[in-house]
């Protein structure tokens, strides 16, 4: 594999440990909601830790909770939609301890996408 491998994500991924909602589908048509806690996230996209096995290519509709301004405690709520891309292990597992997925969002509410652009932005500056 190469070492110099170009990044090929639209937006640049950051590590975030967030609140997200997520409505998990079951086998038999019902969805379940759950909490579960951002790995990472972009502008395209979200990897988070769940203790459901999500099938890939299955739609999902998501809030993350994002922190804004200068209050303490100050929250918005992105609302998400995404497919599932990728999860880890690959399949159900009775022994895993939890699951990693990664999302692509295929559509995100116009200011929750702000509210996700200047958490990216204050998470970046941090980090430099």
């Amino acid at each position: 594999m190469a070492q110099n491998q170009q990044e090929r994500r639209r937006g640049q991924r950051v590590e975030a440990n967030l609140r997200l909602s997520v409505n998990v589908p079951l086998a038999d048509g019902r969805q379940v909601p759950a909490t579960m806690e951002t790995l990472n996230i972009s502008t395209s996209g979200i990897y988070f830790k769940s203790d459901h096995y999500i099938e890939p290519m299955t739609k999902l509709t998501m809030d993350l909770e994002l922190p804004v301004g200068d209050r303490d405690g100050a929250t918005a709520v992105a609302h998400c939609e995404g497919i599932v891309v990728r999860v880890l292990p690959e399949q159900e597992d009775d022994q895993a301890a939890h699951y990693e997925v990664a999302v692509f969002f295929t559509g995100i509410d116009p200011e929750g996408l702000q509210h996700l652009q200047q958490h990216i932005a204050l998470l970046l500056t941090a980090a430099s």
